[in-house]
């Protein structure tokens, strides 16, 4: 070998090798001691912890409460008189205002409508004396539907502005119209007004209030330690749940791509989980109680019953992994209190999907007991997995919205005679299924299912409709 040949040879091996040197290892999982706080609520969604000690969280049917010492406060701080508490509507995301401690501001994410309109606000409050007072609207009229409304409230650290996360509404298309507020990250100012340097202000065509766009329905909101970066949860159509990195004016896709299909001038997400966990809120961990979780991504997870543990190297992932996988239910909220230990909410009363049991939902302490464990990522699809019976398919599929008859169903138009997107014909039905219905929030199910599924699908159903 030639002497400069052989110089490049060893310093590109010694550039891999340093690559790779310099790569971190995934740390192990912490093992927990987990102690409960509260028992006996409906729908806890957000936490926040106040600079006096104590606990504010909101319950899905219109409450803020409070914990004091360790007990939870019977009388709510607030009541909202008019929310609009139906499925997975309801009062929402909370945040403080960056000066809390001084201007005692806080702000809500609630859902409001009438029978045939649904819609989200975000209100700023102040507390006086234990109770929240002088509600004053900041935005609203946002669409919103009874599972598609987003709802989660963050302030960047690094620009004191409020983000705000906003479903599809049901309406896919609208998530790609930057004149609509629905399917996007909202910025404002904590004032309500909108920020110049949002990336569509002055356009005729676009909301100025709009950060990025093309979202299903994101939960979550997580700004990364030391970069600021903003990382996003979000549901998918029939798996296609998503970590995104959020950046000004970037369009996310949906409803012309999702799962791991792409398109020149969208962002792919970063994680993509089929089958679904269903991820809900998010933060980094930035405490000291814990260590091995330090910097890590945390997102609560309703179908996978668990908390997703996302181990990063600046954006790029090292790990993803499971903790305390179907041991306390579907986990929503998760966030870190100031003294190290998180925080997390159950939400069982989630129909269909929420299995009431005696005592829920809760909230739930976790602190170190110093055991680990190796991590457990979570599975993918399988190859050479068994096929799933047609019961199977349609628990999987169609229970989420349509429900199984026996109970409270986003769109029951599978039992109650009400068919919306067909006269009820097979024919129909089978098309319906295999080639959806994306304007009203249906997937195409032929990308997922074959023809014969398809077909034991619509027989499943028309035995099963008459005897629910």
């Amino acid at each position: 070998m030639r002497v400069d040949r052989m110089v490049a040879f060893i310093t590109l091996t010694l550039i891999a090798t340093s690559a790779i040197a310099a790569a971190p290892a995934p740390k192990a999982t912490p093992e927990f001691k987990v102690e409960e706080v509260a028992s006996g609520l409906r729908a806890p969604w957000a936490i926040a912890f106040l600079p006096d000690g104590r606990v504010f969280f909101t319950e899905r049917e219109g409450r803020v409460r409070a914990i004091e010492h360790g007990n939870l406060v019977a009388e709510p701080v607030l009541t909202v008189p008019d929310i609009k508490s139906w499925t997975k509507m309801g009062l929402l995301g909370m945040a403080l205002s960056p000066g809390f401690a001084t201007d005692h501001v806080l702000f809500l994410a609630e859902n409001y409508g009438d029978e045939s309109h649904n819609f989200m606000r975000v209100v700023r409050y102040r507390e006086d004396g234990g109770k929240l007072v002088e509600p004053k609207r900041l935005i609203d009229e946002i669409p919103a539907y009874l599972n598609h409304t987003g709802g989660r409230l963050r302030f960047g650290p690094a620009d004191g502005k409020l983000y705000v996360t906003t479903g599809d509404a049901d309406k896919p298309p609208l998530a790609q119209d930057l004149r609509a507020l629905n399917g996007k990250v909202l910025r404002i100012n904590p004032d309500g007004s909108i920020p110049d340097d949002n990336p569509f202000v002055g356009r005729d065509d676009a909301h100025p209030a709009v950060w990025s766009y093309g979202h299903r329905n994101p939960q979550g909101l997580a700004f990364q330690p030391d970069t600021n970066t903003l990382f996003a949860p979000e549901h998918g159509p029939d798996g296609g749940d998503e970590i995104n990195i959020i950046r000004k004016g970037c369009n996310y896709g949906w409803p012309v791509v999702s799962h791991d299909r792409s398109r020149d001038g969208m962002v792919s997400p970063l994680l993509q989980y089929t089958p679904s966990i269903a991820p809900a809120a998010a933060m980094f961990y930035t405490g000291d109680l814990i260590p091995l979780l330090k910097g890590d991504l945390l997102v609560g997870c309703l179908r996978c019953e668990g908390i997703l543990r996302v181990q990063l190297d600046g954006e790029r992932v090292i790990s993803a992994e499971r903790m305390l996988y179907r041991q306390l239910g579907r986990l929503r909220e998760v966030a870190q209190a100031p003294d190290g230990s998180i925080w997390i909410t159950t939400s069982e009363f989630d129909p269909p999907e929420g299995r009431r049991r005696e005592g829920y939902d809760k909230i739930f302490r976790l602190t170190p007991t110093g055991a680990t464990t190796q991590p457990v990522a979570i599975p993918g699809p399988k190859a050479n997995a068994s096929p799933l019976s047609t019961a199977q398919i349609f628990a999987a599929r169609c229970v989420a919205c349509h429900g199984d008859g026996a109970g409270p169903s986003l769109h029951s138009s599978l039992f109650d005679g009400k068919w919306l997107l067909s006269a009820g014909r097979d024919e129909d039905l089978r098309r319906t299924i295999r080639d959806g219905a994306i304007e009203r929030g249906m997937p195409k199910y032929g990308e997922f299912l074959t023809e014969a599924e398809i077909a034991d699908l619509v027989r499943y159903i028309r035995e099963h409709e008459n005897h629910r």
